[in-house]
């Protein structure tokens, strides 16, 4: 049975809009239409794989408008530091969702914090007045950039599956590799798992509306709608990181057929090993609150049961990409274990019990090189690889606005926190198709649940098929929460392409 919601046709549509946007034009419709497509693309890429049989949005990227040009192999055994640009060139629908990636991460990092206007203040001080021009009303445009980065790795993800797909992408494999790495090393660093766990359905709530329906306004209060960024973006890191993961334990498995330059990015110029152990033993996909062990899985925070296996998804794919590096002779060439990177891996001993061997067989090579590890002498440090490659992209994404992040923020502004009513509808509806619910649906683990009490739910709302519930009284409870969502989705006014 075909569970694709998605034609052939369609997804060529899509993937023919990937292309490389500046960052200046983040939220227009220009930027909209290929972020919504390359959203729609990830949801189809998740279904495919789940379904199984043949995968056709991974081979549309990566063929797609594909030029061959021969690249020359660089040979060398002159003892230097040498700065190499890549003579390949890559497929532009491939350039194009690492650049959607690489400029919302750039936008994350760099004008999200300048954008975003502080907390207001308590209602009644008189000492601090908010001006009405920093006032946060809607939290959406925030969301939906935040959303494509993740839709953009999700992809990505999608393509390194496939040997001969994550092949194609050339010199961008080095620009994958540097950002998987920078979203592991807050992980490490412990700075975003502050959050307390929280349900998906408390994750976009919206404030009671107020006032005739009919005019209804896209608005929330500022200190909710600063909240609902804040708890996204903490979410995000979360599950960036767990893609990172992923991508890496893709690229490891395959490195016999990547670049050297990959593998030599791997192992010395990120030491992957070195941050893999230091995931592994920070766990910040696991929390204990309130008595309760939870773990973050598939996106959100899930308590961890009797039942649970010992290692989680991301667990596993960050052990067996270490084993991958440290096991395979071609990947550990030139790979020295000195006494640092010695202590770092044999804390990781007690951490491969009988139940995670027994869960994994896998990993039980990797147990007895450890083992072995921990009877041996370090060995010395050698000199550090002669090559290094310049990423594709890399920095090209920030251009001339690299030290202008105030400026280029000023010009950003008023199109995050003040965008009209036609153009909000239109970023919601476009949204809310690129999240087909049909698509969805099959994506999900758990049958769906309802919106007001959590039980199992079998009726969605009739006018925007946004929301589950269970009873109508239910739905009424829940209603003042999901009016104003429900009437941006459903606005008659609204079309897909209304975004001016």
């Amino acid at each position: 049975m075909d569970t694709s919601t998605l034609q052939p046709r369609e997804i060529d549509e899509y993937v023919d809009q990937l292309e490389c946007i500046g960052l200046e034009e983040i939220l227009t419709p220009r930027w909209i239409a290929c972020g919504c497509g390359l959203v729609r693309l990830a949801v189809e890429a998740a279904v495919e794989a789940g379904r199984g049989g043949q995968e056709r949005v991974h081979t549309a990227i990566t063929t797609r408008g594909k030029k061959t040009r021969p690249g020359k192999e660089l040979k060398t055994g002159i003892r230097a530091q040498t700065t190499v640009k890549p003579e390949v060139e890559s497929n532009p629908r491939s350039v194009g969702v690492v650049w959607q990636l690489l400029a919302c991460e750039t936008w994350r990092c760099h004008l999200l914090p300048l954008i975003l206007p502080p907390p207001p203040p308590p209602a009644g001080d008189e000492n601090t007045k908010q001006k009405t021009d920093d006032v946060l009303n809607t939290s959406l445009p925030f969301i939906m950039v935040l959303q494509v980065e993740a839709a953009a790795i999700g992809v990505l993800e999608s393509i390194a599956f496939h040997e001969d797909s994550v092949v194609e992408l050339d010199g961008l494999l080095l620009d994958v590799v540097d950002y998987s790495v920078r979203q592991l090393v807050p992980l490490v660093a412990h700075t975003c798992t502050d959050s307390s766990p929280t349900s998906p359905h408390a994750m976009y709530k919206i404030g009671a509306a107020h006032g005739d329906s009919q005019n209804i306004k896209v608005e929330e209060s500022g200190l909710q709608a600063r909240e609902e960024v804040l708890r996204e973006k903490t979410r995000l890191a979360l599950v960036l990181g767990c893609r990172a993961v992923g991508v890496l334990h893709l690229l490891a498995s395959c490195h016999k057929k990547l670049p050297l330059c990959v593998v030599t990015r791997l192992m010395a110029t990120h030491d992957v090993p070195q941050l893999l152990a230091k995931v592994l033993e920070t766990s910040p996909w696991q929390k204990q609150e309130n008595g309760h062990q939870y773990a973050f899985e598939e996106g959100e925070w899930r308590q961890v049961g009797k039942d649970t296996p010992p290692l989680s998804r991301p667990e596993c794919q960050a052990w067996a990409a270490l084993a991958t590096l440290l096991l395979d002779p071609e990947a550990r060439s030139g790979y020295e274990v000195s006494s640092g990177r010695r202590a770092t891996l044999l804390r990781l001993q007690p951490r491969l019990q009988q139940a995670a061997l027994i869960q994994v067989p896998a990993l039980e090579p990797l147990a007895r090189w450890l083992a072995t590890l921990a009877i041996s002498p370090p060995q010395p440090v050698r000199p550090q690889p002669l090559v290094t490659a310049l990423a594709q992209i890399g920095d090209g994404v920030a251009g001339t606005w690299a030290g202008r992040w105030e400026e280029l923020a000023g010009m950003m502004r008023e199109r995050f926190l003040h965008p009209e009513p036609s153009a909000l509808q239109g970023l919601a509806s476009n949204l809310a198709t690129a999240w087909d619910l049909d698509a969805l649906e099959l994506l999900l683990p758990d049958s769906p649940v309802c919106a007001a009490c959590g039980s199992p739910a079998g009726r969605r709302c009739s006018r925007c098929r946004s929301q589950w519930y269970c009873r109508r009284e239910c739905q009424v409870q829940h209603w003042p929460d999901h009016q104003k969502l429900c009437y941006v989705i459903h606005s008659p006014s609204t079309t897909t392409n209304n975004v001016h």
